[in-house]
């Protein structure tokens, strides 16, 4: 099989794509949300959806360098940190984006409590 045909298919470069372009559109438009309503929440949106970006391209990042056959080359401590970094930014990110979400309907319903 041809070798780029393979990086494609089998490795899922595809979906890889699809997805950070996905996430880019989410974060495109928390930030189009953000500047017309002038919304905390549009604000928490926006580096929600970065932050899912991030931890998405780390993970792709980290999956280049670092394969089952040089893991042993790096220290394990380090591999720890690369694996578990990016997964918490897309943990953080989804919880961003949920509470930016909320925030805004809350805000722009009326519901919100002043101070």
């Amino acid at each position: 099989m041809n070798l780029l045909l393979e990086i494609i298919i089998d490795q899922g470069l595809l979906m890889d794509i699809f997805g950070v372009i996905g996430l880019g559109l989410v974060a495109l438009a928390a930030i189009r949300l953000a500047s017309q309503w002038s919304s905390s929440g549009g604000t928490i949106m926006t580096w929600g959806a970065i932050l899912l970006i991030t931890g998405r391209i780390g993970i792709l990042i980290f999956s280049q360098f670092v394969t089952p056959f040089n893991q042993s080359d790096f220290d394990p401590t380090l591999v720890a940190v690369c694996k578990n970094v990016p997964i918490t930014m897309l943990t953080l990110g989804l919880g961003a984006i949920v509470w930016g979400f909320w925030d805004h309907e809350r805000q722009t319903s009326g519901e919100a409590i002043a101070d």
